[in-house]
């Protein structure tokens, strides 16, 4: 059998009553989370379930054409020159619940110290218990202030009203009118030139950083208010947005430009390898014909599509066309094979063949560096320039004979034809 305590129930439901009364309560039923209005921004509010904080010169402590009995607050900031501003209040629907008034009341106050009612001064008309839409006014409000909107319901026989309404605020005291263009260094360039846009901002405070975006596809962002880009296409509309102000952000979008790219035919060929002393033809090619390849080294004839090159080292070449409005480059790359040939095998036996470790074509880089590791990480042979009389004979560094087996080099031939040392394994034949 199971005993409910009739003292704990009555306890129980109070308190669940009490948290389906908090729950019912708007968030801005208190000053200091009053919601902000945003100028020609309709938000529907409601004062049901609002209640009081009385106590002297707390938020709800004044009477004025109304007292602060179940009240609701909104609050707004004037721009920067401030001036007149509406509060409208429509679409107006009461509760109408047994014994509820039918009418809210409302005014303007500026708060010197915010939410301490000592510090309140009705700025506008004082509406008191109005049935349906209404307005308030204030003229002449200082810039760059803070004020509230504070709302409460008509009492009834028991009740005070409550009601669902839209507000919304407007006036040139709150009008931000922001502006944001863009422009371009140029809205004809070439294929690969730079272009700068850049952007004219009005009356945004706090602005964020500008996104900039080509036909719709963002392309970079810039905290400056231009933007250096190569990333354009013929035919590309460029706009950009920004957004402007802290409370009641309002996004920004720009007017488009467009652009045109010039662009035609230029390859300068696909890269290619020689041996040093080999000629080769270029295999360039353009819708052009007012064409020069650069640097002219070792070339046959720089103004002509498929010269014939020489290079003693490996070089960049490119290939630039003109059409009398633009010039576009393209590059490409002969590399120069040095001629090292490096064996992966020696006999040290003494019988006078193939006794020394030699690497063709390494007398032309005599600051050559050599080093022979064995097969547990250890240095055995070293040395700069490789002479023949520098060779390595299969001895350590205390000129012991050395096992037959594979070893490990890295040659580092000190050269701009040699990006990275040049690494492999050797073996010491019996």
């Amino acid at each position: 059998m199971i005993t409910i305590n009739s003292k704990f129930c009555t306890t129980l439901l109070l308190f669940v009553l009490s948290l389906t009364y908090v729950s019912g309560q708007a968030s801005y039923n208190n000053c200091s989370d009053a919601l902000e209005l945003c100028p020609g921004v309709t938000q529907t509010a409601n004062n049901i379930d609002a209640n009081s904080t009385l106590c002297a010169n707390c938020e709800d402590d004044f009477s004025y054409c109304f007292d602060g009995e179940n009240t609701v607050w909104f609050t707004f900031t004037t721009d920067d020159d401030g001036g007149d501003v509406n509060v409208d209040f429509s679409n107006i629907t009461f509760e109408n619940l047994p014994g509820q008034g039918s009418a809210l009341q409302a005014t303007i106050l500026e708060a010197t110290v915010p939410c301490v009612s000592s510090s309140y001064s009705v700025v506008s008309n004082c509406e008191n218990n109005s049935a349906g839409n209404f307005t308030l006014s204030a003229t002449g409000l200082n810039p760059e202030t803070t004020y509230y909107v504070v709302v409460n319901g008509e009492m009834g026989a028991t009740d005070n009203a409550e009601a669902t309404f839209d507000i919304e605020i407007n006036g040139d005291g709150v009008d931000r009118d922001p502006a944001f263009t863009i422009g371009a260094s140029t809205t004809t360039a070439c294929e690969g030139e730079q272009v700068v846009l850049y952007a004219l901002v009005e009356r945004c405070d706090d602005q964020s950083a500008i996104d900039w975006y080509a036909n719709g596809n963002l392309i970079g962002s810039s905290v400056d208010t231009f933007f250096v880009t190569q990333d354009i296409n013929d035919g590309d509309q460029i706009t950009a947005t920004i957004t402007c102000f802290d409370q009641c952000p309002q996004e920004l979008t720009s007017n488009q430009i467009p652009m045109t790219i010039i662009t035609f035919d230029v390859d300068a060929g696909p890269d290619i390898i020689i041996e040093q002393g080999e000629s080769i033809q270029l295999q360039g090619s353009s819708s052009e014909t007012d064409i020069v390849w650069s640097p002219d080294v070792n070339m046959s004839d720089p103004n002509v599509l498929n010269p014939v090159v020489n290079p003693d080292q490996t070089i960049t070449y490119f290939l630039t066309a003109d059409n009398g409005t633009c010039s576009i480059t393209d590059e490409m790359v002969v590399t120069v094979n040095s001629g090292l040939v490096i064996p992966n095998t020696f006999s040290p036996n003494g019988d006078g063949i193939n006794d020394t470790w030699e690497i063709l074509g390494i007398e032309k880089y005599p600051d050559a560096n050599v080093q022979i590791y064995d097969r547990w990480g250890q240095l055995v042979f070293q040395t700069t320039g490789y002479p023949p009389s520098k060779r390595w004979n299969g001895t350590s560094k205390s000129g012991k004979s050395l096992a037959a087996s594979a070893y490990y080099y890295v040659i580092n031939v000190r050269d701009d034809d040699f990006e990275e040392p040049l690494k492999g394994h050797v073996t010491i034949l019996e």
